[in-house]
């Protein structure tokens, strides 16, 4: 491994490795996971933060054709796979379902280490083994996890989840998709919208409405969708920055087989709330890496282009690498603590967080930049930024609505009245 300052040397990642495990166990765990990802992957050099240097990367959405997102869907379930035959990809799992039964402690510890080494990116699969796969553990039947769960982990497999809708905005409850029995299980129809990975996902964990008669929160299931199956039709959103990254999904006259309900009938909605606790949580586990390089862009900006002149931009700029290094610290004090130890109320807040210092940084830029933040001149570190800007409008909704998560902090975490609540 190179020395450079452009590399990850192994004198860098041993330090990482003491800095990151929290005993000896630990460490003995990390110094097995080095080993292997230095025989199986190469040090990856870390984003620049000198101007003008290698690409901007300042998109905040993996955004990519249609060919080339399959083909980075197979190099991920290829490292996948590699992880997993070696111990490594399942580590926290069920050890009864070929999980390696490890603290959540280890698995961070992995994926920071991971993250210094140039393997495939892990967006087309991270829905499936980040979201739908522990909400599947807590809820499924051993059969669902056996058959359904532990291929995701195994590499064999790609899920999506199948929730949101353009009726319902933030009122996830308020889905229509209904689910009625038909022919020994169920029969869907209707519509999902904003769902990542669904034009190669094997199955998709749907939130349906199997009983109107009930109130909103009760006449929810969950099912299990193949998404291969007939009356399945996906089709690719474009969005502002030019990518077309989500898609919707239509289910008409679906077939769902019985076995695929996942927890009891009217039960979709414990299960909803478990997988949406894990996606919160992946939204404000984001790296603090290209926030950090961000924060670093933008004081360049403002110093050789006269912004700091303004003293009210240089405060903002101040306010804005507080605003990073404080999430940061947060998000350090709660991955020290036992996942069970913490409520999923409190990871919520790590998601407003990193939306917060996704815009803040997002709209410095543009009054910073002035006109060249909306018109391509072709400069480094100009226009890019406005897809930054965009992106950032993406998290407010990603993972729960920033209005909807703010009111759930407020009641669950402050212990505020809660709101009144219409009649039903």
């Amino acid at each position: 491994m190179s020395n450079s300052d452009d590399t990850t040397d192994m004198q860098t990642l041993d330090r990482l490795l003491d800095e990151t495990a929290g005993n000896d166990d630990e460490r003995e765990f990390g110094r097995s996971a080095l080993a292997f990802l230095c025989a199986h992957a190469q040090p990856k050099a870390p984003l620049s933060s000198t101007w003008g240097a290698g690409p901007e990367h300042l998109e905040l959405f993996h955004e990519t054709s249609d060919q080339d997102e399959r083909a980075e869907a197979d190099a991920a379930l290829a490292w996948q796979r590699t992880k997993f035959d070696a111990g490594f990809g399942w580590i926290g799992g069920p050890s009864e379902y070929g999980g390696g039964g490890y603290p959540d402690s280890y698995d961070r510890l992995f994926r920071i280490l991971e993250a210094r080494f140039d393997v495939p990116d892990p967006s087309p699969i991270r829905i499936g083994i980040g979201t739908v796969g522990p909400a599947l553990v807590l809820h499924g039947s051993p059969e669902i996890v056996d058959t359904f769960v532990r291929p995701l982990y195994e590499g064999r497999s790609i899920a999506c989840q199948l929730f949101s809708e353009p009726g319902a905005g933030s009122d996830l409850a308020g889905v229509s998709t209904s689910a009625v029995p038909a022919d020994g299980g169920w029969r869907v129809n209707g519509q999902k919208v904003w769902t990542s990975n669904a034009t190669f996902a094997d199955v998709g964990l749907a939130l349906v409405r199997t009983d109107p008669s009930v109130g909103k929160h009760a006449g929810l299931s969950m099912l299990l969708v193949d998404m291969k199956a007939p009356g399945v039709e996906v089709r690719p959103i474009r969005q502002m920055t030019g990518g077309a990254s989500f898609t919707e999904v239509f289910l008409t006259d679906v077939h769902v087989p019985a076995d695929m309900l996942i927890g009891e009938p009217g039960g979709g909605w414990s299960v909803a709330t478990a997988t949406l606790a894990g996606e919160r949580k992946a939204v404000g586990d984001r790296s603090h890496e290209n926030l950090t390089r961000a924060v670093e862009l933008l004081r360049h900006l403002g110093e050789t282009d006269g912004g700091f002149d303004d003293h009210r931009l240089k405060r903002r700029w101040a306010e804005v690498e507080i605003g990073v290094r404080a999430a940061r610290l947060r998000q350090q004090g709660l991955q020290s603590v036992p996942a069970e130890l913490v409520a999923p109320a409190e990871r919520t807040a790590d998601k407003l967080l990193t939306a917060a210092n996704l815009a803040a940084i997002g709209d410095l830029a543009a009054d910073l930049l002035g006109p060249q933040f909306s018109v391509d001149t072709g400069e480094w570190g100009t226009f890019a930024w406005n897809k930054w800007r965009m992106g950032a409008l993406g998290y407010r909704i990603a993972g729960g609505t920033e209005e909807i998560l703010k009111t759930l902090v407020a009641e669950r975490v402050l212990g505020l009245p809660r709101e009144p609540k219409e009649a039903r």
